[in-house]
């Protein structure tokens, strides 16, 4: 039993320090699905984000609208840094097709940055 309790305790400490060392690499909200229909009502000064990972044989399309203008990018995560392909300051529709030049964890968010809650219905597709 002592040994069982020491090799508990190696992996629970080896699990900390996995964690903290990958912290930010691969996002909460990363979608297992390859297409994702989704209406979500996004509340006041809050953000929604759905992250899909994707590789240099995949193209993704993806459109969206809201029933008022909101905040729109597409950004993926390198060594700390947010790097955006797509910002949209103010708008309540888009429809793109984005390939990606490297493999990466690629994430649509949408921000309200209003007063009231706004209706967002989005779509995405990944095709190889």
């Amino acid at each position: 039993s002592i040994s069982f309790g020491i090799a508990g305790l190696f992996l629970y400490f080896f699990t900390i320090w996995v964690e903290e060392r990958n912290q930010s690499r691969m996002p909460h909200n990363l979608s297992t699905k390859k297409e994702e229909k989704v209406s979500v009502t996004l509340l006041p000064n809050r953000y929604y984000e759905k992250c899909v990972d994707l590789n240099l044989n995949n193209e993704l399309r993806y459109s969206f609208n809201s029933d008022a203008s909101l905040s729109f990018n597409l950004h993926y995560h390198d060594e700390g840094e947010t790097i955006y392909l797509v910002k949209e300051d103010s708008t309540n529709n888009l429809e793109k097709i984005f390939k990606p030049q490297k493999r990466a964890y690629y994430c649509l968010k949408w921000g309200n940055s209003g007063e009231k809650n706004k209706n967002i219905n989005y779509h995405f597709k990944i095709f190889k």
